[in-house]
């Protein structure tokens, strides 16, 4: 006759521990790689450059293309560079008249390329 009253198996508690740890470990794991990926993404410190610095590529003719997103941030595409820079410009102006009142005429652009929701 078995005893009704068997201990517990230390197995079952552990398996527990053991799944509950590598799920935590898999969460953390997740969470890590989306900021790594979002903070990938955004422009770096070394890539924000100020709009007269920008003018200043544009005018020397270093820029391939440059991608203005939402009326306000400007990306500027330079050879044989991986990520652009970036240069944001202030509320309530355009890229052409605030090119303009930098010393930069338009036939001086090179490709625009224009995003907006």
């Amino acid at each position: 006759m078995q005893n009704a009253e068997q201990p517990a198996s230390p197995w079952k508690s552990r398996i527990f521990v053991v799944v509950f740890v590598a799920i935590l470990a898999l969460i953390i794991y997740g969470f890590i790689w989306i900021v790594q990926s979002a903070t990938a993404a955004l422009p770096q410190t070394n890539e924000i450059i100020t709009l007269e610095e920008m003018a200043t590529h544009i005018g020397n003719g270093k820029v391939e293309r440059i991608l203005i997103q939402e009326e306000r941030d400007v990306f500027l595409y330079l050879p044989e560079e991986a990520r652009p820079l970036y240069a944001q410009l202030a509320l309530g102006t355009t890229f052409t008249p605030t090119l303009e009142a930098l010393g930069i005429q338009p036939d001086r652009f090179p490709p625009l390329t224009v995003e907006s929701d």
